[in-house]
């Protein structure tokens, strides 16, 4: 007999979480307290037109293949991904642009022609790109940074690939074209973050598409959350929608299960999280099972900006 699993939260990392444990033998049951899954890579729907609310590319789909493989299945039996040529157009207000791709002779021949005098640093520039994913991803991504003795392993690191700049301050080290510089520092948008404080880890995003393209799920990033969801319920897994979790149970120290608002108790040998980490262990976790610094260390911390998105529909290419 299965053990009983519960993840909260579909979003991906949720949807995932589902996945690998409903394929490790476990008997999941991802609960979703919103009327649809996908968490912020959520869809909506005006005047004919399908919008993803959050997330619109894929800047590493070997990972999805990987999740799937997991399963014993293939990402193409679920979803058709395409890459994206270029990788984007950023454009000025006076008409200027440039064609941001993965090949770097492409790259240098547009900024030889906005910006010729910064050609060389801008091979530089991709070399300490290169350096910081070589350790940040490739070595350091998939590693646990739960204790902090963690982050001191790897301190030497960061101070030497100069982790204190801003991605801001390390194109414009390279760079001296405003343009230019707004061309390699405009990544951490992606993610919530500020180029002018982000620190300069996420350059690495230049050479990580670079590595393996920037693609595009047909059918919008909707259309990756319902692959995973049909992959999670093709592997015996449940989703629940209108589940919102009330209170995390907690026994001898260990999570056992949930309360959900409706009163509903569900128990499991596994409980995982994908919901946000403040509002969850603030308002879901009893105070009696959370450490005394707790709410005092979540209120100081600083947390990510928020996006204001205007969404385009169009009947014309």
């Amino acid at each position: 007999m299965r053990p009983p699993a519960i993840v909260i939260g579909s979003g991906f990392g949720g949807l995932a979480a589902a996945a690998r444990l409903q394929a490790r033998g476990y008997d999941v049951t991802l609960l979703e307290a919103l009327e649809q899954p996908g968490g912020r890579a959520s869809v909506f729907r005006d005047k004919g037109f399908t919008y993803d609310a959050g997330p619109t590319i894929l800047t590493a789909p070997f990972l999805i293949d990987e999740l799937f493989a997991l399963s014993g299945k293939k990402t193409s039996d679920y979803l058709r991904i395409v890459p994206c040529k270029p990788f984007y157009r950023i454009a000025w207000h006076d008409g200027v642009s440039f064609e941001y791709t993965g090949r770097q002779e492409e790259m240098e021949e547009q900024v030889r022609r906005i910006a010729p005098e910064d050609l060389e640093g801008y091979r530089k520039f991709v070399g300490e790109t290169h350096a910081i994913f070589q350790r940040a991803f490739l070595e350091l991504a998939d590693q646990p940074f739960t204790h902090f003795t963690d982050m001191l392993r790897v301190a030497p690191d960061l101070i030497r690939l100069r982790s204190d700049r801003s991605v801001w301050q390390m194109a414009c080290r390279h760079v001296k074209n405003q343009r230019i510089r707004e061309v390699l520092s405009f990544h951490p948008l992606l993610v919530g973050g500020n180029p002018f404080q982000s620190s300069s880890i996420y350059a690495m995003i230049h050479y990580l598409e670079r590595e393996w393209g920037v693609h595009f799920a047909m059918g919008g990033t909707g259309a990756l959350v319902q692959a995973l969801v049909k992959l999670l319920e093709d592997l015996g897994g449940k989703l629940r929608l209108n589940s919102p979790v009330e209170e995390l149970l907690v026994e001898n120290g260990a999570a056992a299960g949930v309360r959900l608002r409706s009163g509903e108790v569900l128990r499991a040998k596994v409980v995982v999280s994908n919901a946000d980490v403040s509002n969850f262990y603030q308002k879901r976790v009893a105070s009696g099972h959370r450490r005394k610094w707790t709410d005092g260390r979540l209120r100081r911390m600083r947390y990510s900006m928020s996006l204001f998105l205007i969404y385009f529909g169009t009947n014309r290419t």
